[in-house]
């Protein structure tokens, strides 16, 4: 989601740097926060623009309606108003609008719309999304990449650094054996570290998790025993 750029107009400096903020927050890369239609026309013009979170009540010579039509282009746009009477709304429907957020916006329909503005855009994503967040490891254990947090039926596990730093490592591994080598090497670097920290690790990690998900392979290393 870094990937996709949003341009956000809105004439009221302090809440465009807020609302860039939250945008940025989620996980999306803000091009420029716009408060007039000028620097939105320049920004669109030098930029790869993907989003457009455009104010209705623009306090200039264009809406923000107006200010939609006259760029020409087929960016996509999502409307945010303090207003909802019948006619603000007929006018924003004729430019097919990926929806509406309500001043002051709530996180969450923000966070939603621009979710689904992020699918719709390219569906592709989705699949792509889910595979590069989230790690089904079996009985119900779930690693999501996007937080760094292990979660048991939802319910988060707090995992040390080491043992969050082995977790992964064994993952990206994939069913294979990560030997004992590579494990200080990855967790320690140059650090020589003794047998019983690394059993220490590896014995706090699996008293976190399912006992048979991790794999002790004598004198070679660990594994993760996912679907089980």
């Amino acid at each position: 989601m870094k990937n996709f750029n949003i341009l956000i107009v809105e004439d009221e400096s302090l809440i465009a740097l807020e609302l860039a903020d939250t945008v940025g927050n989620l996980g999306y890369h803000v091009v420029e926060y716009a408060t007039h239609p000028a620097m939105a026309k320049k920004c669109i013009k030098e930029n790869e623009v993907h989003l457009i979170l455009m104010d209705i009540n623009l306090e200039a010579e264009l809406s923000g309606i107006e200010l939609y039509k006259s760029l020409n282009c087929t960016i996509p746009v999502i409307y945010l108003t303090a207003y909802k009477d019948e006619e603000t709304i007929s006018s924003a429907i004729e430019t097919n609008p990926l929806g509406y957020l309500i001043k002051p916006h709530k996180e969450d329909e923000l966070k939603a719309l621009l979710k689904l503005a992020f699918y719709k855009l390219n569906p592709k994503n989705e699949a792509k999304e889910n595979a590069l967040e989230v790690q089904h490891l079996g009985a119900g254990y779930i690693f999501n990449f996007t937080e760094d947090k292990l979660y048991f039926n939802e319910l988060f596990l707090n995992l040390g650094d080491k043992e969050l730093q082995l977790l992964k490592l064994l993952i990206e591994a994939k069913e294979t054996v990560v030997t004992f080598q590579t494990i200080e090497n990855k967790l320690w670097r140059e650090k020589a570290v003794s047998a019983s920290t690394m059993r220490t690790l590896i014995y706090r990690l699996r008293g976190k998790l399912e006992y048979k998900l991790i794999e002790t392979v004598f004198n070679r290393g660990v594994k993760l025993n996912q679907g089980l």
